[in-house]
């Protein structure tokens, strides 16, 4: 009993790594450089996420940006349902993709929010919960940033919050539900700092 108690907890940390590691390499610090464009990290949000990319080194080198890490965080929940048959392994190896994108040790801790790598996670427990959460939720940040002129960081934060709920709804299991809880918490965390910041 202990043996197996301990076998999970050591599935749990591995799965944790590979997520972490998968999703801390930084992509959009990448494509910057293989496009000759000013570094996102010092322009725009400072974040290294496809937005922010797009406004360094243009659109469609934010979208690639996007797309590679919502692959990373897919592959990181994909490696840990192939390493182990234990869902928990998948939900943390998901959070972990978020946190390693968000803060990742390879530029000193900085990286993007998270969202198109919680995205992916989400996307291999189930794509058609991620495909919904995606046509419910982009329109209504648009509404709230565009008709209601709320804060871009505070409609991300107000509809992040969703995130966990939306897939319970939807009737994934609790893994995957927590995925979304904690993965989104973890975007939340990185949104705050931009609070009270100013757009263009």
């Amino acid at each position: 009993m202990v043996l197996t108690g301990m076998t999970k907890v050591l599935e749990l940390l591995i799965a944790g790594v590979l997520g972490y590691l998968l999703g801390a390499i930084p992509t959009g610090v990448l494509i910057c450089r293989a496009v000759r464009a000013p570094d996102a990290r010092w322009s725009g949000s400072g974040h290294t996420g496809g937005l922010n990319v797009s406004r360094s080194a243009g659109m469609w080198a934010g979208v690639l940006t996007g797309v590679i890490d919502a692959l990373l965080g897919l592959g990181a929940v994909a490696g840990a349902s192939a390493l182990t048959d234990n869902p928990w392994a998948a939900t943390a190896a998901g959070v972990m993709a978020v946190v390693g994108h968000n803060w990742s040790a390879f530029i000193r801790f900085r990286g993007g929010i998270g969202l198109s790598t919680l995205f992916g996670a989400i996307f291999y427990l189930s794509p058609v919960a991620a495909l919904v959460m995606l046509i419910v939720l982009l329109p209504l940040w648009l509404m709230l940033i565009k008709l209601l002129r709320v804060h871009r960081a505070r409609a991300t934060i107000l509809l992040t919050a969703t995130v966990g709920p939306l897939l319970w709804l939807l009737q994934l299991p609790w893994p995957g539900v927590l995925l979304g809880v904690f993965g989104g918490v973890m975007v939340i965390l990185k949104t705050l700092p931009d609070w009270k910041r100013l757009y263009d």
